[in-house]
């Protein structure tokens, strides 16, 4: 173990809609199982937005960030290496899967572990409460016994791995839940609704996965810039073609008039969700990746039946996906320019304008680097 600094800055959010407040924060050495990290890059993920917005409610004072990536600093008794058994040393970096508790019917008996009721979400937690320092946006992060590493390729640079261990896993996990659907299918014809991180990242999957036509919407410009560039096929910008109907008519212009074969939902809004489900065709399936909010809508339920639908749900991630997201990126990081998707860095005290400028969609993907400041 080196020997650590007694304190650790950390971003820590008092309320919603306050200035992010920088405070420093014991570190404590690490127990049995556990690790000190620290942060090399961290990214601000929608969930931060919605947290800083207060539209989902965290354990307050919150200790901001969970998409970090950091290099072992102290290692507690027992730990020697990640989970895909690799050893652990001082120095390596690494990213960490959320703490399932392992022990409550969603982690023993269902194997959904993303459904943990017990979980001790990072970025999430209160920096007041015991180990105090489990956020991202911080010099160093403390790693609970329960996260489950996972050793960083070195052909994946620090903020490109940062934005997948919330965005890229959870698509992982999605095309995973896919596959108990007969997969993605042979040149099938996808919609990808939103351009956001999960989004691109949803759509790069697909192109890998065998998509035949990929359809992108979503908005601003410079994120449908970076779908074309990426290989959609076709693109549709919000802020161009704001009727619903002409998109969904578009859509199905482009697909034989039937629809598509596959549609994720990446966006968010409620509204997505109902736009997708008239996008599929009949028979078809979609993939419900990005709700995020409680806004209730119509939509008529035979639409399920008799089109023989499929509706397929993810939520989060466990470490599996987080191992297989950091492969993806070694092994695409020449098909895909993922580097591309961050769009400016922070340092620690500029959270708060972090925050500000992806809820404005400035932003695709802002990093925060500690070591800047």
């Amino acid at each position: 173990m080196t020997d650590l600094p007694k304190t650790s800055r950390a971003a820590v959010l008092n309320a919603p809609r306050q200035q992010v407040e920088i405070r420093e924060i014991e570190i404590l050495s690490p127990g049995p199982g556990a690790m000190v990290a620290k942060v090399e890059a961290a990214t601000v993920c929608g969930t931060d937005v919605h947290i800083w917005q207060g539209d989902v409610q965290p354990e307050w004072p919150v200790g901001m960030g969970h998409e970090m990536v950091g290099r072992v600093a102290a290692l507690g008794e027992g730990v020697v290496r990640d989970s895909a058994d690799q050893p652990l040393s001082i120095g390596d970096r690494i990213i960490w899967a959320y703490p399932w508790c392992g022990k409550c019917y969603f982690c023993t008996i269902a194997r959904q572990p993303s459904l943990c009721p017990n979980a001790k979400m990072n970025g999430w937690r209160s920096a007041e409460k015991h180990p105090f320092l489990c956020g991202g946006f911080a010099d160093y992060c403390y790693i609970l016994p329960q996260c489950r590493p996972v050793k960083v390729p070195d052909e994946v640079e620090s903020t490109i791995a940062s934005s997948a261990t919330c965005a890229l896993r959870t698509v992982v996990h999605g095309f995973e839940r896919l596959h108990a659907y007969g997969g993605i299918g042979v040149q099938p014809s996808v919609v990808v609704l939103g351009s956001g991180p999960v989004g691109l990242y949803a759509l790069a999957m697909a192109i890998v996965s065998g998509a035949g036509l990929t359809i992108n919407i979503g908005a601003p410009e410079q994120r449908i810039k970076l779908a074309r560039k990426w290989g959609a096929t076709h693109t549709i910008n919000l802020d161009d073609v704001k009727d619903s109907r002409e998109r969904i008519e578009m859509v199905k212009k482009w697909t034989g008039g039937r629809g598509a074969d596959l549609v994720i939902e990446a966006a968010g809004p409620a509204a997505a969700f109902q736009d997708g489900i008239e996008m599929v065709r009949r028979g078809g399936r979609m993939l419900v990746i990005g709700q995020t909010g409680g806004k209730p809508i119509e939509f008529s339920p035979r639409r399920i039946n008799s089109g023989m639908l499929d509706i397929i749900g993810v939520i989060s991630a466990h470490v599996e996906h987080f191992y297989k997201a950091m492969q993806f990126l070694k092994n695409n990081r020449d098909r895909f320019s993922f580097g591309d998707m961050i769009s400016n860095s922070y340092p620690l005290t500029g959270v708060t304008a972090a925050l500000e400028s992806m809820a404005a969609l400035r932003e695709i993907k802002p990093a925060i680097i500690p070591a800047l400041g």
